[in-house]
């Protein structure tokens, strides 16, 4: 499973590689953090591929495997397929998640070694910012839900 995630990921990129943007959108850079990502056989690719999305965030996680959850508020008309229903909960209606990764301290012993001498660069938004995400569209099978992940690039709008 974890070379069927790296494959879709490399299709991803040479499809990009070729001017044919998946969505019209860029992830390169996806397959140097995919290895950083632990336990990948329970991520599974979407057909929408590499994606970007706006809305507002909700709720911004620091996780023990390095990874920040973020909860994002669409924006409307977006599209249909990008949630499901284990994206909605009592407190947080209609989520999408998505995933900075190795970006805090990591205390999950099976994350210690992926995150191991990494930080991902990139602009960490705040509760209430409104954002525009890009990255790969993927189902989480340990949570169910779906997210973005890896995140390749975050835009804070004014």
């Amino acid at each position: 499973m974890k070379r069927l995630f790296l494959l879709a990921i490399l299709v991803s990129c040479f499809v990009l590689s070729w001017g044919v943007p998946a969505y019209g959108q860029d992830c390169s850079g996806a397959d140097r953090l995919t290895r950083h990502i632990y336990n990948p056989d329970r991520l599974v690719p979407t057909e929408k591929g590499c994606i970007t999305v706006t809305g507002k965030i909700i709720a911004k996680v620091p996780e023990k495997d390095g990874d920040y959850h973020y909860r994002m508020k669409l924006d409307p008309g977006q599209g249909s397929g990008l949630i499901n229903s284990k994206n909605n909960t009592k407190k947080h209606k209609r989520f999408l998640i998505f995933e900075p990764i190795c970006i805090g301290k990591v205390t999950q012993k099976s994350a210690k070694r992926a995150c191991r001498g990494f930080h991902q660069q990139i602009t960490l938004p705040n509760k209430g910012d409104r954002v525009s995400v890009t990255g790969l569209h993927i189902l989480d099978k340990e949570h169910g839900w779906l997210e973005i992940y890896p995140v390749t690039k975050i835009t804070v709008l004014r």
